[in-house]
């Protein structure tokens, strides 16, 4: 079994003279947590140092919440009385290092809130162990860095699981206020899963430009190039509950000697990540990971971004040619479906 004191390694040090600060709105004179803290938090992004494919499927990723069913299993659940319960689930080596288990561990103890610091103290297994978390109370994740962290990696060269070292960055999401939910029990197979709100096809319903266009000639301009050609109503992009996304980009592009503008489609597939309000896409093209960053707001159900120094189409009244312009654009994907 692995040992949990790898898991429960205090953050050295205050993050900042706020995060230390004992006046911060929700803490009393003892530190103790307000209660918008107590409920139960789920692991949704645990980044290690290298990529790996614990779940074999040939995509790789430094999230290992997202290789497999393993880490996903693991919360924290804070309590009213001062006292909480935890559960980690972690990919350890099976025999000889030729496959992978999946390792539970439970513990308990008691937690104090000063400012945005929550300090949790084990006082389960036998052993006093620290931990420091970084409290967001506006998208209710709790974040922490694991300097020494213990995780399972591939080794190329001998073609077996090996254990890897490194710095491990986790976020625990908050899903429920329910905080006896995983309070008692290992099994977390009643969890909800904590991105449902993002699951499923988001459509481009704005695509803002920096000078006002009038592509299909109607005598109306807008900076909106959706209200303005066909093209671009065809992009989208869907996330799926195993962690990938699929997405198509149509945008408009210069026909024959700038007469006439033609659409051009691309499709793209990745994986992608959550971080609070931010989601982040990750994509390989030509050997090249690139990724992008959306923000997403769960009430109105919009994912947006901008994209600079983008190229879009403009039409030069002089001419009657069309030419493409540079400038920043701002995109909304709204959402369509519920899940996936």
């Amino acid at each position: 079994m692995k040992n949990f004191k790898l898991f429960m390694f205090a953050v050295a040090g205050c993050l900042g003279l706020a995060s230390c600060s004992s006046d911060d709105e929700g803490t009393d004179t003892n530190g103790e947590v307000s209660t918008d803290l107590v409920g139960t938090f789920e692991l949704t992004s645990m980044v290690a140092p290298f990529e790996q494919d614990y779940d074999n499927d040939g995509d790789s990723n430094t999230n290992l919440v997202l290789e497999g069913s393993c880490y996903n299993d693991s919360w924290i659940s804070f309590h009213s009385d001062g006292t909480y319960d935890e559960g980690y689930s972690s990919s350890i080596l099976g025999t000889g290092g030729l496959n992978l288990d999946c390792d539970m561990e439970t513990s308990s103890g008691t937690y104090t809130r000063n400012g945005n610091t929550v300090t949790t103290t084990r006082t389960s297994g036998g052993a006093t162990v620290n931990t420091e978390f970084m409290y967001n109370a506006t998208t209710k994740t709790l974040t922490r860095t694991d300097n020494n962290g213990s995780y399972v990696g591939w080794n190329s060269v001998t073609s077996l699981w090996a254990n890897l070292t490194g710095t491990l960055q986790l976020t625990f999401t908050k899903y429920t206020d329910n905080d006896t939910d995983n309070g008692a029990s290992d099994n977390d197979d009643d969890n909800i899963n904590v991105n449902a709100d993002l699951l499923g096809e988001f459509n481009l319903t704005s695509y803002i430009v920096g000078m006002a266009q009038d592509l299909d000639n109607d005598g109306d301009t807008s900076t909106n190039l959706v209200t303005e050609t066909n093209c671009y109503v065809n992009s989208g992009i869907t996330f799926n509950s195993d962690g990938t996304y699929d997405e198509q980009s149509s945008t408009s592009v210069l026909g024959a000697l700038g007469l006439s503008l033609e659409c051009d489609s691309e499709t793209s597939t990745g994986t992608w990540t959550r971080n609070g309000e931010t989601v982040t896409t990750t994509r390989t093209s030509g050997g090249v990971n690139v990724t992008t960053e959306y923000m997403f707001d769960a009430e109105t159900k919009k994912l947006t971004r901008t994209e600079e120094d983008g190229q879009y189409p403009s039409v030069n009244v002089v001419g009657s040619l069309f030419a493409m312009l540079t400038g920043d654009i701002d995109l909304t994907y709204s959402k369509e479906t519920t899940s996936n």
